[in-house]
Order: C-alpha cells, then sequence, then structure tokens
C-alpha cells in the first residue's frame, strides 16, 4: 500500500510558524507602545507651554511694586500666583535726564507659580519693571500705585504720560 502525502501542516509546523511570527511582533508591539508613551509626553509638554504663554500675558499689566503678592485664575482649572522680591531697589527719587523723570522704578525678580486643580503644577521666574508715579498726589500718600490706578487723570486733567482722557 502506498501512503500519499497529507495536505496541510503538521502541530509541529503550526507551533514554529507562530512563535515566529510572535519573535516578529514584540519589536513592533514595543515601538508602538513607546511611540504612545512619546505622544503623550509631547501633549504634556505642548499644554504646560501653551499655559506658560498665556501665564506671561496675564503677568503683563502687574507692576510688583506696587503688587509683590497675588493671585489670579486663568481659567476654571489653572490659577497663577506670584511673589516678587527687588533684584534693584527702587529708585529714591526722579532719574533726572531720561523719560524715566517723574517715576520711582525698580527691578524685580518674579516667581511665578501655577497649579491646576488646585495640586501645583510648574513654576518660573520672570524679571519685571515696578514703577511708581512720582507726580500725583497719591506718591505722597502711601499708595503704592502712585494715584494712577485704572480711570484716573494726572495734573491739569491729563492722562498718565499727559495724554488727553
Amino acid at each position: 500500500m502506498v501512503r500519499r502525502p497529507t495536505a496541510g501542516f503538521t502541530l509541529l509546523e503550526a507551533i514554529v510558524a507562530l512563535t515566529v511570527m510572535a519573535l516578529a511582533l514584540i519589536p513592533l508591539i514595543t515601538f508602538i507602545a513607546q511611540s504612545a508613551d512619546q505622544l503623550t509626553r509631547a501633549a504634556e509638554v505642548n499644554e504646560r507651554s501653551l499655559t506658560a504663554q498665556s501665564v506671561i500675558a496675564l503677568m503683563e499689566p502687574v507692576n510688583p511694586m506696587a503688587e509683590p503678592e497675588g493671585s489670579l485664575p486663568l481659567d476654571d482649572e489653572v490659577e497663577v500666583s506670584w511673589r516678587a522680591e527687588a533684584i534693584a531697589p527702587p529708585s529714591e527719587g526722579a532719574i533726572l535726564g531720561t523719560l524715566l523723570n517723574g517715576y520711582r522704578i525698580g527691578f524685580y525678580g518674579v516667581t511665578v507659580a501655577v497649579s491646576r486643580n488646585r495640586e501645583p503644577w510648574f513654576d518660573f521666574t520672570m524679571r519685571k519693571v515696578g514703577y511708581q508715579n512720582m507726580r500725583s498726589a497719591g506718591a505722597f500718600s502711601g499708595d503704592p500705585s502712585g494715584g494712577m490706578g485704572p480711570g484716573s487723570m494726572g495734573p491739569g486733567g491729563m492722562g498718565p504720560g499727559g495724554m488727553g482722557p
């Protein structure tokens, strides 16, 4: 009796084929997992960068001489707090021969802390100029903004810098 070869794979051939496929897929799965991790990190760095830009814009109008400490909400989840320390102490009088005549200025290091959902997220330090208008009545009454708060008028009904209202 003559035996005909059987069609198909033997059990041993199937096991060898599955082992080879598994060994080939391990590097691919590792690559996909690392790529997903890097994508998550990039998204976090991008979110932090955009938030830092927004915080810098929020801090732009803050006068560290008038407000050495404070906090403001950026949105429903993010809050910004700061603390300023003088790097160069404020000038004691007018700086003659400059366009800063009539202002007392100082240079400040401002430490800004950003928290998300009431948990610390990140912080950074920036440098800002603090100022006080010495020509207004507020400069002599202890008002750190120099009497030049929002909507106030300077001498002779002029706005800040001698400009009209």
